[in-house]
């Protein structure tokens, strides 16, 4: 039997990400991105959890100096397009991100390791929004 994660946000993209029979934490989303409301990931089949990734798409600021972002404890949740659930150093809220995200799925720091150990064979994701 698969695990289950299901993601509900509010109208601007701040949401709660409940792992069911586990826990629930807090997450962000791009506002206005139609996520595929009912979807399958596989860790076991490879590729799909990946600590850390860099991201091909975004760069951050570190101290100064331009580089791809680093996204810790990266679980690929929409391959099309590069869509992951993962860690971000600053609160996963609307205002703690300084705006929404590209389209991933932002986790407090700490509690993105507990959903990437968490995820460890079949998990169904299903999302909810408002828009």
């Amino acid at each position: 039997m698969a695990k289950r994660i299901h993601i509900k946000f509010n109208k601007l993209g701040e949401g709660k990400m409940e792992c069911r029979g586990y826990k629930t934490f807090r997450c962000l989303g791009k506002k206005g991105l139609k996520y595929p409301t009912d979807m399958m990931i596989n860790p076991k089949k490879g590729g799909v959890k990946v600590n850390p990734y860099f991201s091909k798409e975004y760069v951050c600021d570190y101290a100064g100096v331009t580089l791809p972002c680093r996204m810790n404890f990266s679980i690929l949740i929409w391959g099309q397009r590069g869509i992951f659930i993962h860690e971000w150093p600053n609160p996963a809220t609307y205002a703690g991100n300084g705006g929404e995200t590209g389209g991933c799925i932002h986790l407090d720091v700490g509690n993105a390791k507990l959903v990437y150990d968490w995820v460890d064979q079949k998990t169904r994701i299903t999302f909810e929004y408002p828009w």
